[in-house]
């Protein structure tokens, strides 16, 4: 039974949470992460969100101090917030939904390692992050401490890997393989560089995010020890509202940077957190000024509990859409569907072209800057490529409409 803290209780108790962490030491931080049944001490909460941490289906509760800061206390629409504190809607299993969507485990030659593209695989490095966000596509594992990945479970990974010789790129995910201590992390990409067909390693992680203090100097001294001829490293995080980047973030970016690691973000469009242009369009200025470049924009996965984040399709074309011609194109991201059933990632966008027309050896495109229709001409030279055609009816109105628009 959650116990309901007053207002005056629940700033007094944040207060106390913080000066008890050592607030720049990541592992003060982990060790001060708040819980489920500890919430209600820094929350007020809703009866939507009792409920939520009574009956969720989904993963376990916990939240970093410096994350728990970023929350608002008293706003039950704060976007930090929904993505720490369950509510009602993680109750409830629809009958689409699937504990894993993408069919991760039905691809999985060896525990913990997921083959879906032919030069491309996924590790699992572990089971734990620094904040278990409500939305993460990984609920099945993450937080569980089943799944936990020992050092011979990697080892068999990794022989998979050595054995399978198209093997080119492999993501580091998991849970946080920042989560895991710099002599593991230093193990995982010693054996990755020591396997010749292994150009290309990505780690995916969410501690710029929640936990900055964890890109310490220790880390990128690992980093900067294996990145290099033999092995690139990459970095995608995930920032998904701009109350994210902050000041600590982006001092995280920088070590990242200056280890030589690009760093891409992936966001994942949540329903009431970031689904609005103005919202993903100053997320995504804020991280340019981060020097974090737009990579993905996720359509959030068919997994239990989470129809309180699911949006319309169209909603993520939309957004794409709006930002076309406000931000530098590296700071618009692809829109993608993970296709259920473990078909991969395909892009969505705006349809910016309308069609050619033969007679005039023209194409015409709609203008993301100004919206009139703009045309191109096709080289006179034979192909056999097929384009949407438009005939000279058609085409003869669109010339017209496009003069009246000025």
């Amino acid at each position: 039974m959650l116990s309901i803290s007053s207002p005056e209780e629940i700033i007094l108790n944040r207060e106390l949470l913080y000066q008890k962490t050592n607030w720049t030491d990541p592992t003060s931080q982990l060790q001060n992460r708040v819980r489920g049944e500890d919430l209600s001490r820094y929350f007020l909460l809703s009866k939507s969100e009792i409920e939520g941490i009574r009956d969720t289906i989904r993963l376990n509760v916990s939240a970093t101090p410096y994350y728990i800061r970023l929350s608002d206390p008293f706003d039950t629409k704060c976007p930090i917030r929904r993505m720490i504190v369950p509510d009602s809607q993680e109750t409830v299993l629809s009958k689409e939904e699937s504990p894993d969507p993408l069919h991760e485990e039905r691809l999985s030659p060896v525990r913990g390692l997921t083959h879906m593209y032919p030069n491309r695989v996924l590790l699992f490095s572990n089971h734990s992050c620094s904040v278990y966000c409500r939305h993460c596509m990984r609920g099945r594992k993450v937080s569980s401490s089943n799944e936990r990945m020992t050092s011979e479970d990697l080892a068999k990974a990794f022989s998979y890997i050595r054995e399978t010789k198209e093997i080119e790129d492999v993501v580091i995910s998991g849970g946080d393989p920042l989560n895991l201590s710099d002599s593991k992390i230093d193990w995982i990409l010693g054996e990755l560089v020591s396997i010749p067909h292994v150009k290309i390693c990505r780690l995916g992680t969410r501690n710029p995010v929640t936990l900055p203090f964890r890109i310490n100097e220790s880390f990128c001294k690992i980093i900067e020890k294996h990145n290099g001829d033999d092995l690139s490293i990459f970095c995608n995080t995930q920032f998904n509202h701009a109350k994210e980047c902050t000041k600590e973030a982006k001092d995280a970016i920088l070590k990242l940077l200056k280890a030589g690691v690009s760093v891409g973000n992936q966001a994942v469009l949540l329903r009431g957190i970031n689904d609005d242009n103005e919202t993903m369009l100053t997320l995504h200025k804020k991280l340019l000024e981060m020097r974090v470049r737009a990579y993905y924009l996720y359509d959030p996965e068919l997994i239990p509990g989470s129809r309180g984040f699911r949006t319309p399709l169209g909603k993520g074309i939309e957004i794409v859409r709006y930002m076309r011609g406000k931000i530098a194109g590296m700071g618009i991201p692809q829109f993608v569907n993970d296709l259920p059933g473990g078909g991969g990632k395909i892009t969505l966008s705006p349809n910016w072209y309308l069609g050619y027309n033969k007679t005039t050896r023209q194409h015409a495109f709609v203008s993301a800057v100004n919206g009139k229709i703009h045309f191109s001409y096709e080289p006179d030279v034979d192909n056999t490529f097929k384009y949407n055609e438009i005939d000279d009816l058609e085409w003869e109105k669109l010339i017209e409409n496009n003069s009246s628009r000025g």
